[in-house]
Parts: C-alpha cells; sequence; structure tokens
C-alpha cells in the first residue's frame, strides 16, 4: 500500500478529515501541529501576514514527508515524519517572533497553547481525528451562516483596490459635496434581547455606507487603507448628512436614532446649524455616539462638548470599544450614557478562556443593561453578549432575525438544520 502522506496538500476541511482517518494506519514517526492565526488580531492576520505563515512551514516540508493544510478560519494544520519536533518548533519560534508584539503572545505562558497546538500522532491519534472532525463541522456552519448572511446582504463584498492618495481625497470631496447620498445611506437597528423571543429594535443607527461610497464614487480604490485621510474624509461625510437631517424631511427623525460623529464635527457650525433646527422633543430621541479613540485624542475637546449636548438633551454613546479596551474604560466617568462593545471571534475566546472573569467584571463596572454589543453577524455573537448579561445587540445576525421575525433560539435551529441538510448532501455526493 503507498504512503498516504506523500505530496498531498490542500486547504479542503474534508480533505484534511480524509487524510486524518487514513493517517490510522500511518501513525509511526508522525507528528502534527495546529498553528491558532484565528486567534491573533485582525490587524496580524492581513493577508501577507497569512502568506508569510504559510511559506515558514513550507521549508520545513521540501526536505521531509508531510502536508500543509490551510483551514478557512486562516488556521494552519502540518503533518509531518522525518523531522524532529525541536527542528520543526525552530520554524515555530520564527513565526512567534514575526507575531510576538500581538497579546495573544505577549501574555502567553511558555507552556500553554494559544498559539499552537502538538500533536503526537502514534499517541494522540484519536485527539486528532477529532481536531479533523471539529473542523469539517466548523466549516459547513460557516458556510451554511455565510450563505444566510449573503441572502440578506444588500452591499456587494470588497474588491482589492489602491490605497486612498491626497489628489483622490480632493476628487472624492468634491464629488460628496455634489452627490445625493440617500441611495448610500443605510439603518442599521438596535434591538433587545430576551430569550424565545424575536428582537425587538429600540432606536436605528443612521450611517453612510462607505462601501457603496466607494463603489459609488471610487471603486477603485481603498477610502479605508489610509486612516488619516479617511478621518478627513469622514468629516465631509458628517456634514453632508447632518445637513440633510436638518431639512427636517428625513422619516428617520421621527423615531429615535443614532449618529456616529467626530469631536471636530460636534464643535463645528455644522453641527451648531443641524441642533438650531430641532426641537427639544427631537434631541432626546438622538443618541451622539463618539469613538473612543477620538475621545483621547482630544480629552478637553470632548468634555466640553459632552457637557453642551447633554444640556442640549442628547444622549451620548461610547463607540469602538473592544475586550482589550473595556476594562480600561470608565463609562460614567467619561460621563456617557451607553457604550459599545465590538464583538469578534476573540472576546468569544476570551470568554471562554482565562480571561473571562475579568471581561465578567469590566461589563459589570459599566452596567451590563448600557452595553450594546454590535457588530453582531452570528449566533455565537449574541450568545457571548447574553453569557456577559448584555441584552442590546446590533449586527446582521439581528437584521436577519428582524426579517424573519425568529428568536435566537430559532435561529440557531435553523442553522443547525441547514448544517445537517449540507452534511448528507456532501455523504451522498461521496457515495455517488
Amino acid at each position: 500500500m503507498n504512503d498516504p502522506a506523500q505530496g498531498q496538500v490542500s486547504g479542503d476541511e474534508a480533505i484534511l478529515l480524509d487524510y486524518a482517518e487514513r493517517l490510522n494506519k500511518f501513525r509511526a514517526g508522525r507528528h502534527a501541529i495546529h498553528v491558532h492565526l484565528s486567534r491573533l488580531r485582525p490587524y496580524n492576520r492581513r493577508r501577507h501576514h497569512l502568506r508569510i505563515a504559510a511559506s515558514a512551514f513550507e521549508i520545513p516540508l521540501q526536505g521531509y514527508e508531510g502536508a500543509l493544510f490551510r483551514l478557512f478560519n486562516e488556521d494552519l494544520v502540518m503533518i509531518f515524519k522525518g523531522a524532529t519536533v525541536a527542528q520543526i518548533d525552530d520554524y515555530v519560534l520564527r513565526l512567534r517572533y514575526l507575531f510576538s508584539e500581538d497579546p495573544l503572545l505577549a501574555g502567553e505562558e511558555d507552556e500553554g497553547e494559544e498559539f499552537c497546538s502538538w500533536y503526537d500522532i502514534e499517541k494522540d491519534y484519536p485527539a486528532f481525528l477529532s481536531l479533523a472532525k471539529r473542523l469539517v463541522e466548523q466549516r459547513a456552519q460557516e458556510e451554511a451562516a455565510r450563505a444566510m448572511a449573503e441572502a440578506a446582504r444588500t452591499e456587494p463584498e470588497p474588491e482589492p483596490t489602491a490605497p486612498l492618495d491626497g489628489p483622490h481625497l480632493n476628487t472624492i470631496i468634491t464629488a460628496i459635496a455634489q452627490a445625493d447620498l440617500s441611495s448610500m445611506t443605510r439603518r442599521q437597528p438596535i434591538c433587545a434581547v430576551a430569550g424565545g423571543q424575536p428582537p425587538q429594535p429600540l432606536f436605528q443607527e443612521i450611517y453612510v455606507s462607505i462601501e457603496a461610497l466607494r463603489q459609488t464614487l471610487l471603486p477603485s480604490h481603498d477610502i479605508l487603507a489610509d486612516r488619516w485621510l479617511f478621518q478627513a474624509l469622514a468629516r465631509h461625510l458628517d456634514q453632508r448628512m447632518l445637513a440633510g437631517l436638518a431639512k427636517n424631511d428625513d422619516e428617520a427623525l421621527k423615531r429615535a436614532f443614532s449618529l456616529n460623529l467626530s469631536v471636530e464635527t460636534l464643535l463645528s457650525p455644522e453641527f451648531l446649524q443641524f441642533d438650531a433646527a430641532l426641537n427639544e422633543h427631537t434631541r432626546r430621541t438622538i443618541i451622539i455616539e463618539v469613538q473612543l479613540l477620538d475621545i483621547f485624542a482630544d480629552l478637553g475637546s470632548f468634555t466640553f462638548i459632552r457637557d453642551f449636548l447633554h444640556e442640549r438633551g442628547y444622549r451620548l454613546c461610547l463607540d469602538g470599544t473592544t475586550q482589550v479596551s473595556l476594562p480600561f474604560v470608565d463609562r460614567e466617568q467619561l460621563g456617557v450614557d451607553l457604550a459599545k462593545l465590538q464583538w469578534s471571534s476573540d472576546l468569544t475566546d476570551m470568554i471562554e478562556g482565562g480571561g473571562g472573569q475579568e471581561l465578567r467584571d469590566a461589563v459589570a463596572r459599566q452596567s451590563a443593561e448600557r452595553l450594546i454589543m454590535n457588530r453582531c453577524d452570528n449566533e455565537t455573537a449574541i450568545d457571548t453578549g447574553r453569557a456577559l448579561g448584555i441584552a442590546l445587540f446590533q449586527g446582521h445576525a439581528l437584521d436577519r432575525m428582524i426579517a424573519e421575525g425568529i428568536s435566537a433560539e430559532e435561529t440557531v435551529r435553523s442553522l443547525s438544520a441547514a448544517t445537517a441538510r449540507q452534511r448528507t448532501a456532501s455523504r451522498r455526493a461521496k457515495q455517488a
């Protein structure tokens, strides 16, 4: 019988499972390593980072028997024979050095397995086979969730583009001054989620879709690539949105809504004109969202405008907090009424790991009923938020649930059924 470990490289989890099952007869001398790149922060998982990480393991594979698998969640699995663990660990150390400033590695103990997990196939075969099966299941769930999100998506996927530069910034600012932004304006509800009940919208955030703006005005460029140029662009977008809302011809003004504005915009004449066009009752239905980084960039100016806004009747919401920054934020001391906590898979991992209690304490200090978990694109985000005691949510997962009139529990059952159907179809295809 031929050795199954020669020359097979694939990013398909189903092939990895098939590979693992056939290794049952070829365990001796084989090891595997699972590198958890998905646990790194997003800024360390850009395309060039992943390419370099994969190439780091392609080098030892040239001299030894083995296979490299690139997983859907950006992790890597390498199976090898003929090299010692110490030889492969040398490449792992180089990779760890590359990401040494990531919080995952900065706080990792030497004996931990946060960054990578090792398997001696001869001794740990059942555990490795279980990993392969679990990855196939996770891939099926991911594809089912992605299909559901795609069905509800109203905007095209962003395309690779050139970075925005100064001359193009002036071009797009000029276009914004003349363009009708109504077609690019989006509304997304912030909802209360109670067990067994569909989400209840409380208010909605009004914003200009950056992707729709790019596709319409400058499809060849990535307007998010340079943060400082984007902030300049955002100021002009703020001004145009305020000018449109100040006309009082938007139905949104009749209901509670939020606007994400910079401190500079709040201090501008355009905001004062917007404020002057509103009555007292309308101001009390508006929530002004301000980014955490923007606040600490000029704390004095924020304190000044915060007091003015409260005096006029607005409520304030702190936006842009993550599981890393939340423990260092005091919502009450900042004088804001609400705060948004961005969901990510890292946050869910933190809840399930050693940092869960620290995060729960941070949520309790902010008052869980005053927190909104945003960017909730799947049911895991909602489950994580509810585990923390959070009851307010925002994101595409909530949009789907509202459109279908179903609860979080029903969504999970629907996703499980879709996953089961996909597995059945895969088995039938293999049998055929």
